[in-house]
């Protein structure tokens, strides 16, 4: 299994989305990059595996393993990145502002069913770590569309494809029907447009 983890940088912390493939599964907090300093810094993007470990302390946890000049980079509870974290990773349910985030136990909880589950049938699990990057239209419209808008995007085809059978009607129409097609195809041309144009995420941070 490969998990991305999309970042923004922030002066406070470090904001992401964790993504299976282009299903978002929560948000995450870290702290700010800081050039991989030891317990005040984010540890740098790149390629990690993700493995299940247990401790008397705490339990099962996830670790990320293979950090360069780093160990002990876990999964963990926090909505606070600068004082509950020391260069892990917090999965949040939302995100309020940078470094900052709500319902953390929520979120891991949600990931480590996830990821457990997998890793007992025994897949194993890297996640890719990188700067989100703004998208241009083009980028913008290939991204995943949230559910919502997959519906709306649906029911603006539906117009158009209703409007453009009114105007190419081999049958002479009344002008107020040939009217409403036209209507139809315009409104739904922009539903659709709109809808694709909407991504996973895009109303957060």
């Amino acid at each position: 299994m490969e998990l991305t983890l999309l970042r923004k940088y922030h002066e406070n912390g470090t904001n992401g989305q964790l993504y299976n493939g282009d299903q978002l599964i929560c948000f995450t907090i870290e702290l700010p990059w800081l050039q991989n300093r030891r317990n005040v810094s984010c540890i740098p993007e790149g390629q990690y595996q993700v493995v299940k470990r247990i401790t008397k302390e705490i339990g099962d946890h996830l670790h990320v393993v293979g950090v360069p000049d780093r160990s002990w980079i876990l999964f963990h509870a926090a909505n606070h990145a600068l004082i509950d974290l020391k260069g892990c990773i917090a999965p949040v349910s939302k995100l309020n502002s940078p470094g900052l985030g709500f319902e953390s136990k929520k979120a891991l909880e949600k990931l480590e069913s996830l990821l457990f589950n997998l890793m007992e049938q025994g897949e194993e699990v890297f996640i890719t770590i990188k700067k989100e990057i703004n998208m241009n239209i083009i980028d913008r419209v290939k991204a995943p569309t949230p559910k919502f808008f997959k519906v709306l995007r649906n029911v603006g085809l539906a117009l158009a494809a209703a409007g453009g059978a009114i105007l190419a009607s081999p049958i002479a129409l009344p002008a107020g029907i040939v009217t409403v097609g036209g209507y139809l195809l315009a409104g739904g041309s922009v539903l659709s447009a709109v809808s694709q144009s909407t991504v996973e995420g895009s109303e957060t941070d």
